[in-house]
C-alpha cells in the first residue's frame, strides 16, 4: 500500500534538517469510521416497528396530561388557558395567576403574535393583488 510523507519544520530554525516524519495513510472506504447501514441492521426481525396508537389511546393519553398540568398549577394558585387567535390562526398557551389575573407567561409570546397577524395581513394582500 504506497503511502505519503510529510516533512515537519519548526517555526524557528534550527538547521536544515526536518525534525519528524509523518506517514499518512491513503484514505479508503475500508477505512471509514461510520458502519454501513446494512451491517448495523442485519436481521429483519431487528429493525425498529413503528407502532401506531388509536385514536382512543391518543385522547387518553391526551386527557392524563391535561389532568397532570392542572394539578400542577392548582398546587401553585396558578391556571392554564388555552386560546384559538382567530386572526392569525395561532394556538396561545396562557399561564395565568389565579389571585391576580396576571398573565405569567404566554406561548407563542404577544410579539410572535403580532408578527404573525401582520405576515397574514400581508400575504392575504398579496395573494388578493395577484388572483
Amino acid at each position: 500500500m504506497p503511502s505519503e510523507s510529510v516533512t515537519v519544520t519548526p517555526a524557528i530554525s534550527t538547521g536544515s534538517q526536518p525534525i519528524e516524519t509523518v506517514k499518512k495513510p491513503p484514505v479508503t472506504p475500508e477505512a471509514s469510521p461510520i458502519p454501513k447501514l446494512d451491517s448495523v441492521l442485519r436481521d429483519p426481525a431487528e429493525q425498529p416497528v413503528k407502532v401506531e396508537k388509536s385514536s382512543a389511546e391518543v385522547k387518553e393519553e391526551l386527557n392524563k396530561a391535561i389532568a397532570d398540568v392542572q394539578i400542577m398549577m392548582e398546587l401553585r394558585d396558578r391556571s392554564v388557558n388555552f386560546v384559538l387567535d382567530e386572526e392569525s390562526g395561532a394556538e396561545i398557551v396562557r399561564v395565568v395567576d389565579d389571585k391576580s389575573g396576571d398573565v405569567i407567561r404566554q406561548m407563542p409570546t404577544e410579539e410572535l403574535l403580532t408578527f404573525m397577524r401582520n405576515l397574514t395581513r400581508m400575504l392575504g394582500t398579496f395573494v388578493n393583488k395577484e388572483a
